[in-house]
């Protein structure tokens, strides 16, 4: 009986130890964001507030909401306290590190064309030194951040936003073939900080410069004569004579309208116009 029991206490042993080895614990801890990070995260998008040399320090706004089921609509609650609690926001807060094998790009800018034909551009390779505090990042990693430790991680691929390429404005002046535009660069709100309250735009003087390249182009909008009936707008090219002083225009160019205010246009469109009437 002994021999048995000996035997069963044996293969249990045994059946642990086996476990262990082909089942080691995890060395994996867990971040204490995890509250805000509830899936595998592998990427992180936010400001940059820092940047040190190689390393890059970027943060995200997050809000954590707790479950909570809404008591019977019966039930008086006017003289208790709100059983829903203020949603805590915290930041999050991560040191990027950027290797030689980081690959850094920006999206291409976007001309909104009415004639032209273009072949859709590539990302940019970008670099550290395109990277300024303030900007909007993406950045990807092979590492789950939910299990990092010091919220530091190497990227792999940093991805830049787009330039804002275009303003709106109106022409003060024309010489030539330079314009003279006083207007101002569109400001958005990172979508990391979407509760901030943007910075009061500030109205500029830039001078565009018009080449064979530029295109002068607008829609055309026509007073609808049949009724429950849409009409498309009409396309139409203009020419640099069209563009008159205290014209409403949009400029698109390739530089970042918030960094230069002399800058070469892609295309000029005029405020739309309307016409009595457009022939379907």
């Amino acid at each position: 009986m002994n021999h048995k029991k000996i035997i069963i206490v044996g293969v249990v042993v045994l059946g642990i130890l086996t476990l262990f080895m082909f089942n080691p614990p995890s060395n994996k801890t867990i971040s204490q964001n995890i509250l805000y990070l509830t899936q595998p995260a592998t990427s992180f998008s936010g400001i940059v507030d820092k940047i040190e040399g190689n390393r890059l320090t970027i943060s995200q706004k997050q809000t954590l909401t707790q479950n909570i089921v809404p008591p019977p609509a019966a039930v008086n609650l006017s003289n208790r306290p709100s059983p829903f609690p203020t949603p805590k926001t915290v930041t999050l807060t991560y040191q990027v590190i950027v290797t030689d094998k980081t690959q850094i790009s920006q999206s291409p800018a976007f001309i909104s064309y009415l004639f032209k034909i273009v072949t859709p551009a590539l990302p940019l390779k970008s670099t550290v030194k395109d990277i300024k505090v303030g900007q909007y990042l993406t950045i990807n990693s092979q590492v789950d951040l939910r299990t990092l430790v010091g919220n530091v991680f190497e990227a792999t691929i940093v991805s830049l936003p787009p330039k804002t390429n275009y303003l709106n404005g109106k022409v003060v002046s024309l010489e030539g073939n330079t314009l003279t535009i006083k207007g101002f660069a569109p400001m958005m709100v990172p979508l990391a900080n979407p509760g901030a309250v943007p910075a009061t735009p500030q109205e500029k003087q830039y001078r565009i410069s018009i080449t064979s390249d530029t295109e002068i182009s607008r829609n055309v909008y026509g007073a609808n004569v049949n009724p429950g009936v849409l009409v498309a707008p009409k396309s139409e090219k203009l020419a640099l004579s069209d563009l008159k002083v205290d014209m409403q225009v949009t400029v698109y160019t390739t530089e970042d309208v918030t960094e230069t205010q002399t800058l070469t246009a892609l295309r000029v469109e005029p405020a739309a116009s309307a016409s009595p009437s457009v022939k379907p």
